[in-house]
């Protein structure tokens, strides 16, 4: 009878370990997509930044210029 007793333990003391360690890589691979998709966001918000800003001084440089061509009122657009 003790015996039983001792391999039902174990099956109990292995599975929650198991359950354990299942949900601690699971945790880590969770934080790591995370932070990959964070560290993505940042770079696309930063390369948006520096597209706005370009474009911003080639519109300065155009006004300068008075290259800017500014669009008729009277004409349509479909």
């Amino acid at each position: 009878m003790t015996a039983a007793l001792w391999i039902v333990a174990a099956a109990v003391i292995g599975g929650l370990l198991g359950f354990a360690l299942t949900a601690i890589y699971a945790a880590a691979a969770m934080s790591r997509s995370q932070q990959r998709m964070e560290r993505k966001v940042r770079y696309w918000q930063a390369e948006t930044a520096r597209a706005r800003d370009i474009a911003e001084r080639l519109a300065r440089q155009l006004a300068a210029r008075d290259l800017w061509t500014k669009p008729d009122p009277r004409q349509e657009w479909l």
